[in-house]
Order: structure tokens, then C-alpha cells, then sequence
């Protein structure tokens, strides 16, 4: 794991659902590339983390691009420093929820062109056991989406965690409409 540093709160004022962001950065030493992670506070007490390379910060693909400088280990590396927010985010928000929207690869010699399906995407298979083996039942129930590629982290301390999954659905098909109707998955 990397070491991370805080860098701003952002505010969002664009109407949407989405409320702040937490903005993080880490240097990946074995590419020797520094990465942003972007904590997304929305109603619903979620928060969206999503990262990406900082070279790639204006790119409108900064989170589809696969940089092939990494191995699987240093790419597990990375996953694990971002996914060490949740812990520092819960004493901030304690009954905070957390998704991961895995995205999915473009070919950069032609961007128009998505290189993967949505379904079950390279990062999804990566991100998904991972996520499974490194946080526990104990604190959050997790809900998986293949058909998006995304991965749901419910907090238990919610009461009806159904409930509170429906809520959050319902909320992300509002506030993200590039994504497909979840609605009934």
C-alpha cells in the first residue's frame, strides 16, 4: 500500500445528487507515477471512489485508461491504497456507504471505440475478490453488479440494508445517466 495525502474538499454544485469530494493523492513507486483518488460524497450517505493517473487528468478517458507500466501485484497495490479510505472515511461519516464502478477500457487509438463490454469488465474481475477478502460481512453488506461492472459496500449500521441498496440505486441512475437501468438487477 501506498502512502496517501489529503490534498482539498471540493464542493459540487451542479445540482446533481452529488454533494463534495475528497481528493487524495499516492506515488506509485514501481511507475513512478502519482495517482488522484477522488472520494464523491452523494446523498444517500455514498460515497463513490474513483481514481486515476494524474497525467491523465484532462483526459475525458482518465478513468478508462489502461497504462501498461504495472503488474498485477503493483495494480493490487494501487486498488489497496485507495480502498484504505473507507476506514478513514467511516470516522468521518460513520454510517457512510461506498461503490466502485469499475471502468471499463478504451482503445486509445480510437476512443470512440470501447475496447470492453460493460459486463463483468478486466477491472470488475480484479477489484471484486479483492474487495471480497478485505472487508469483512461484520460492517458492510456488499452487492454485486455484473451487469455494470460495479460493486456496492452497504453499512450495515443502516437498519434495512435492502432498503438502503434500492436508495442508492435509485440515486446513482439519477445522478450518472451514462449508466444502463439497474433497476432491475
Amino acid at each position: 500500500m501506498y502512502n496517501i495525502k489529503f490534498i482539498q474538499k471540493d464542493r459540487c454544485n451542479d445540482g446533481s445528487d452529488h454533494r463534495f469530494s475528497y481528493i487524495y493523492k499516492f506515488f506509485c513507486i514501481e511507475s513512478k507515477l502519482h495517482y488522484i483518488i477522488r472520494a464523491e460524497y452523494h446523498i444517500e450517505d455514498v460515497f463513490a471512489i474513483k481514481f486515476y493517473c494524474k497525467k491523465d487528468r484532462k483526459s475525458p478517458f482518465k478513468y478508462n485508461k489502461i497504462l501498461n507500466k504495472h503488474t498485477y501485484g503493483t495494480v493490487i497495490k494501487i486498488f489497496h491504497t485507495c480502498l484504505s479510505l473507507v476506514p478513514i472515511l467511516l470516522k468521518k461519516h460513520p454510517k457512510s456507504n461506498f461503490a466502485i464502478y469499475s471502468a471499463r477500457s478504451v482503445d486509445l487509438k480510437n476512443p470512440k471505440r470501447l475496447t470492453e463490454d460493460i459486463l463483468i469488465n478486466q477491472r470488475f474481475r480484479i477489484y471484486t475478490p479483492f474487495i471480497q477478502q478485505r472487508i469483512g460481512s461484520e460492517t458492510f453488506t456488499h452487492f454485486k453488479y455484473d451487469a455494470i461492472s460495479s460493486y456496492l459496500l452497504v453499512n450495515n449500521q443502516v437498519g434495512n440494508v435492502d432498503i438502503k441498496e434500492n436508495q442508492i440505486k435509485t440515486m446513482f441512475e439519477r445522478t450518472y445517466q451514462s449508466l444502463p437501468d439497474i433497476s432491475g438487477i
